[in-house]
């Protein structure tokens, strides 16, 4: 057996956890490399947060450079069309959470911003454009998977107290390691996995299509709207997935129905943020938090944890009859070594 020296103890934390009421989202970008962050400094901060809790469904808004590897006529393409798209127009969405479908949906979905402090704007292609017929926002969007049970709990770690020191600098002059703070842990709610969105696809199908008739003066005028198809969808038995169908059309309907909620983005880097993170990343008060005690011996633990153990001896003996089989040998010396 290696010794213990060969792996020392050189530091201790007391354990905290944190109020496992707040929601705490852990966002992942699925194209996007972390030295490479959506922040202010970057001039890439998201102008827009919105979420549909009831059906999990997340979207964040993210300023386009048009300055750099920006196609000018196809911003003015694609920004023309979300101008005139009923979805957007009507304060609606796209895809999952338009229920795939461009009628009357609920309140949210991407807008093109417009300056209105230039009237033009010249690019280092230099095409002088109206600003606000540029697309200048790019949907990322996800959603939030429901928890099932055996799903992992993730937390995120916090440290507070001490210093970084050199790790033999750690042991106290008698060898025993030092307490060094407190290690706070914060249950997370979700981790959502966001990917971009082709609203302003989706938005040019939306646009009529040249060469329709033109005989009426009001065809001119009035906003183009979608062709209205109904679909008939047929549910079979649950045998052959029917049931799970119903379910998928359901949940497409609430994601049409519900509204949207819209959330104010603060940057990493403001006094806000920081003031969040010391206020909801770490407990206040450790001293009223209850001591936590083990249920478990240090044996159950292993065995929890761990693959079936085996008595080589008796390999038909595996985990609990192992350890009773232990148990009865043990007694049985113990007995032998009284009577001698």
């Amino acid at each position: 057996m290696a010794s213990n020296d060969d792996d020392p103890v050189i530091a201790s934390y007391d354990i905290l956890l944190t109020d496992s009421e707040i929601s705490r989202y852990v966002i992942q970008y699925m194209d996007r490399h972390e030295s490479f962050p959506y922040n202010e400094r970057r001039g890439q901060k998201p102008t827009t947060l919105r979420m549909k809790p009831g059906t999990g469904l997340v979207e964040v808004d993210i300023p386009i450079n048009t300055r750099e590897s920006y196609v000018v006529d196809r911003g003015l393409k694609y920004g023309e069309a979300m101008k005139k798209s009923r979805s957007a127009r009507d304060g609606g969405a796209y895809g999952m959470a338009g229920g795939f479908t461009a009628g009357n949906l609920a309140a949210g979905g991407a807008r093109v911003k417009s300056e209105k402090s230039e009237d033009i704007e010249v690019l280092d292609n230099k095409k002088m454009v109206d600003p606000s017929s540029l697309i200048r926002t790019q949907s990322l969007g996800g959603r939030i998977k429901p928890p099932e049970e055996g799903d992992p709990v993730y937390m995120l770690a916090t440290f507070k107290g001490g210093k970084k020191r050199n790790p033999i600098s750690l042991l106290s002059h008698k060898g025993s390691p030092r307490h060094l703070g407190n290690l706070h842990l914060s249950p997370v709610s979700a981790v959502v996995q966001l990917q971009a969105q082709l609203h302003h696809l989706d938005a040019l199908d939306e646009m009529p299509k040249k060469g329709g008739p033109k005989n009426k003066k009001d065809d001119d005028e009035r906003p183009a709207e979608s062709e209205a198809r109904a679909i008939d969808v047929k549910v079979k038995g649950a045998e052959d997935g029917g049931a799970m169908l119903a379910g998928n059309l359901d949940l497409l309907k609430r994601m049409q129905e519900e509204k949207w909620k819209t959330f104010e983005w603060v940057d990493a880097e403001t006094e806000e943020s920081w003031f969040t993170y010391e206020n909801f990343m770490m407990h206040q008060n450790p001293k009223e938090l209850p001591q936590l005690e083990t249920t478990i011996n240090s044996e159950a633990y292993l065995d929890g944890m761990s693959a079936p153990r085996i008595d080589p001896a008796r390999p038909d003996l595996t985990g609990w009859a192992m350890k009773q089989n232990r148990q009865k040998q043990r007694e049985a010396q113990s007995d032998s070594e009284d009577e001698g």
